[in-house]
């Protein structure tokens, strides 16, 4: 199976230009981190969007299963893992205001996906 998670948010006003040096810094990092069943595609700056309220940045990463997004949660929990590390590091650039724009979503390859029409 193949998934890609998407994380949209919005960063702190007065932070775009630390958030991007924190980027590139980090992004080498962040891509080492990953568990097996999983790769960080990267973070990116929205150009353009019909979505109004999903945020100006997208980090994507790539699924193998469901059960990656366990391994995840595991990691970011886990004080002593370099993804925990990190992820909890580049929070401190998001607006968590709750009118703040963000967004989630979990997509998965067509070809795994179960497909059908409805009987007429």
């Amino acid at each position: 199976m193949r998934f890609i998670q998407e994380y949209g948010y919005t960063v702190k006003v007065g932070q775009e230009e630390a958030h991007q040096k924190w980027l590139v810094d980090n992004s080498d990092a962040l891509a080492k981190s990953m568990p097996p069943g999983t790769r960080y595609i990267g973070t990116f700056a929205v150009v353009y969007s019909s979505e109004k309220g999903s945020g100006w940045y997208r980090t994507l990463l790539e699924l193998d299963s469901y059960a990656a997004m366990d391994k995840l949660a595991a990691l970011n929990k886990d004080p002593n893992s370099e993804y925990g590390r990190l992820l909890r590091e580049s929070a401190r650039f998001g607006d968590y205001d709750l009118a703040a724009p963000w967004s989630n979503s979990l997509l998965k390859d067509v070809v795994d996906a179960t497909i059908w029409d409805p009987q007429s």
